[in-house]
């Protein structure tokens, strides 16, 4: 005998029939029935044919739209990846996982775990090749920051898989040649003592009366953290807030807009919080200059007298982006000065190629507090570093050049020995003293970036990652604060089978590995049905009341944000265990269609190779508009079904079909 359900529909007739689909549905025929009759109004009988030929239908109706569907297809794009981290070594307690360098705006922090964590799992998205791991001491200074790949499943890191990772190779440094002569300036302001003039009538000061310059023989290094174009276009880029020659709508350059925030007037120096060494790494430049790049150093309480005498050592004869930073792995021509920002412009703007930066990290050394002592890698602490840049200092045919050219990074020094701003630069007086350096935290990494007398004042010369237990609670943070990763779950309701536009219900989890905390939020309801997400046996909410939508007199809801973008959801924290992965039954979400007081149809993750009511997402991804079919907005989507590995269609959604 044929089954008939005789099933009450409202004189304006729902936007769409009811329908099972070929999926993982869980509740009571008899709950459609009793919940259809909740929306009643005017009233009709209709005769819904025997269920197991409605599903029938649907998985016909799907083979039909987009062919067989791959026995392996899951309809989950979320997968999971294991870090595996040995780091004891070099003093690593923690580790972080990001989608790329934490700053940046499109970085995501997929995990935080310490490394006493048995299981140190974290989704990503399938298809992902690299992560950017940082591994942090006790005290929370980075210690390792870098591009891994995902292999297998795995990201394996340890002191000896990468040879950035190890520590430098020990090498015997030791100082060099003290530059005997190296310039001289005049005291026309009467700031130093006349005994040091030249004579009583000329107050010109010989620079090695004041101090000793030396070269360093055996400075260590090695290759440092690799950044992507993409990664700090959000700082170097046309909009970056070091953009290359960038001003803002005032007409300022970087150096003056960043005034109140980053104070380059007051210059740059770090100070040692505790004893260890210190390292910065040549990440980026621009620069046509050819410049050396040196430190200095003095103990707390020192005079300004001792300050302006302690020793200077050139840390690198080659200051320059082609000396110091490869691109792909390849270095750069020697005169390529220019490159980097032509390859963010070119990146930015003209949809280039994202090239891996890999700069080099040298380590400074510590002579003991007069400076010319037992070379040691260790600072004490209290110790004040300061840097100085000598300006295309590798062009000068002479030594005698040097203290003409030199910029310290504090202004104060500059201004005793007469060094002042670029003079033709429009934003300040001539006589300003130099002030050149300034420094900030990009994702929790301390950056020192430079001017080199460009005449733009756009601090993006050269930028250095600074690592050491150095104080830096006053360095502030303006790099974006990395969001959660996100998933989108998109489900089809009870519609017909001429619709797919998996807009019905659509909601965003987000979660941080090692976190027992996920947040949902609800972001499309373009069906007009009463749906609830559940997490668990947990009932979170009905999509259109959380997005702030009661029912119309005809009992039924009205569609939300699948034409454009009218109401914004809210975060729903959910509790979830230690191990809550997204790749595991889509994280155990579901949907519950047309509720009754007692039951509802519950649509929960699809069974592999089955038609799917639901697929899951990541966070990236846009929804169909309203009744256009997920094949049109996205033309690979039947490629998908067909095979579980073609897995980049939704990165390519088709002009005007989409909601975001």
């Amino acid at each position: 005998m044929q089954l008939k359900i005789i099933i009450m529909q409202t004189h304006h007739t729902l936007r769409k029939r009811m329908k099972i689909k070929k999926t993982a549905l869980s509740g009571s025929l008899v709950a459609i029935a009793a919940a259809a009759a909740i929306m009643s109004s005017c009233s009709r009988e209709v005769e819904l044919i025997n269920p197991n030929q409605v599903v029938q239908d649907y998985s016909n109706g799907w083979d039909n739209k987009f062919g067989n569907i791959d026995e392996n297809q899951d309809w989950n794009l979320a997968t999971t990846a294991t870090v595996n981290i040995n780091l004891t070594a070099i003093g690593a307690t923690s580790v972080e996982v990001y989608s790329s360098l934490p700053g940046s705006a499109n970085s995501t922090k997929m995990a935080e775990f310490s490394l006493g964590t048995a299981n140190m799992a974290f989704d990503i998205a399938k298809g992902t090749s690299t992560v950017y791991v940082v591994a942090k001491d006790a005290k929370g200074n980075v210690v390792l920051a870098d591009y891994y790949a995902v292999e297998d499943g795995n990201v394996n890191v340890s002191a000896g898989n990468k040879a950035k990772t190890r520590a430098i190779t020990t090498r015997s440094v030791s100082l060099a040649t003290n530059i005997s002569a190296f310039g001289n300036f005049r005291d026309e302001n009467h700031l130093w003592p006349s005994e040091l003039w030249d004579n009583q009538w000329n107050p010109a000061i010989d620079f090695n009366k004041v101090f000793s310059l030396y070269r360093l023989n055996g400075v260590q290094t090695r290759d440092a953290s690799s950044c992507k174009i993409s990664d700090i276009i959000d700082i170097v880029g046309q909009n970056g807030v070091f953009g290359e020659q960038g001003k803002d709508s005032e007409g300022k350059c970087n150096r003056k807009h960043w005034e109140a925030q980053l104070k380059p007037s007051q210059g740059v120096e770090y100070v040692m919080e505790s004893a260890g060494p210190m390292e910065i790494s040549f990440m980026y430049g621009g620069t046509v200059k050819k410049n050396k790049f040196g430190y200095l150093y003095y103990r707390n309480g020192a005079t300004q007298d001792e300050i302006l005498r302690a020793p200077r050592y050139i840390l690198m004869e080659d200051a320059t982006p082609q000396g110091n930073v490869k691109v792909d792995g390849v270095a750069m021509g020697s005169g390529d000065g220019m490159k980097l920002p032509g390859l963010v412009t070119g990146y930015e703007m003209y949809n280039g190629n994202d090239c891996l930066l890999t700069g080099t990290t040298y380590k400074l050394t510590y002579f003991g507090e007069d400076g010319t002592g037992t070379p040691s890698d260790n600072f004490p602490a209290g110790t004040h570093i300061v840097f100085f840049e000598i300006i295309d200092g590798g062009n000068k045919q002479s030594e005698t050049e040097y203290g003409y050219h030199i910029r310290y990074s504090l202004p104060w020094m500059n201004k005793m020995f007469y060094y002042k701003n670029y003079e033709n630069h429009p934003s300040y007086e001539v006589e300003d003293s130099a002030k050149d350096f300034v420094t900030y935290k990009w994702g929790g990494q301390i950056v020192l970036g430079m001017e080199d007398e460009g005449g733009d004042d756009d601090m993006n010369d050269i930028l250095f990652f600074v690592k050491g237990n150095v104080k830096d609670d006053d360095i502030p943070d303006i790099g974006e604060d990395p969001e959660a990763p996100s998933w989108i779950i998109a489900c089809e309701d009870l519609g017909d089978t001429n619709d797919y536009d998996f807009n019905d219900v659509v909601f965003k989890v987000s979660h941080v590995a090692g976190e027992t905390t996920a947040y949902v939020t609800p972001l499309a309801a373009g069906g007009v049905l009463e749906t609830y997400i559940i997490y668990g046996n947990t009932e979170l909410g009905e999509t259109h009341q959380l997005l702030g939508s009661d029912k119309k007199a005809d009992g039924s809801y009205p569609i939300i944000n699948t034409y454009s973008i009218t109401a914004q959801g809210q975060k729903i924290p959910v509790n979830v265990p230690s191990d809550f992965s997204m790749a595991n039954n889509m994280g155990g979400f579901a949907i519950q269609v047309v509720r009754t007081h007692t039951n509802a149809i519950t649509i929960t993750a699809p069974t592999s190779g089955l038609a799917p009511q639901m697929f899951c997402v990541p966070g990236t991804w846009a929804w169909p508009k309203e009744r256009v079919n997920i094949e049109d907005a996205y033309r690979q989507f039947a490629n998908w079904s067909a095979n579980s590995n073609n897995i980049e269609w939704y990165n390519s959604p088709e002009e005007g079909s989409t909601i975001k």
